[in-house]
């Protein structure tokens, strides 16, 4: 069995998670602006929805990045404090 990562799981495991992460924030950047492109051709509104839509996938996908940051930098915290008691 391969080793294991530093909270228990295979390396499998932690790889996945990883992928699951990275496709979520790639399809919050890139489906808003998809569907601005999809409006504005229906709608003949050329290029503002789509500009809306890439601005608002940009926000969102970067402030779920902001996200997952704070959620490692907290647990890398309490990994710490663990470790000195």
């Amino acid at each position: 069995m391969p080793p294991s990562t530093n909270n228990g799981q295979p390396p499998i495991a932690a790889a996945m998670q990883w992928v699951t992460r990275i496709t979520t924030v790639s399809l919050e950047m890139s489906l808003p602006a998809a569907g601005g492109y999809w409006l504005d051709d229906r709608w003949g509104t050329d290029p503002w929805l789509v500009v809306v839509g890439a601005t608002l996938g940009f926000v969102v996908g970067f402030r779920h990045l902001l996200q997952m940051v704070d959620q490692a930098n907290r647990r890398e915290l309490a990994k710490k404090k663990r470790e000195k008691r």
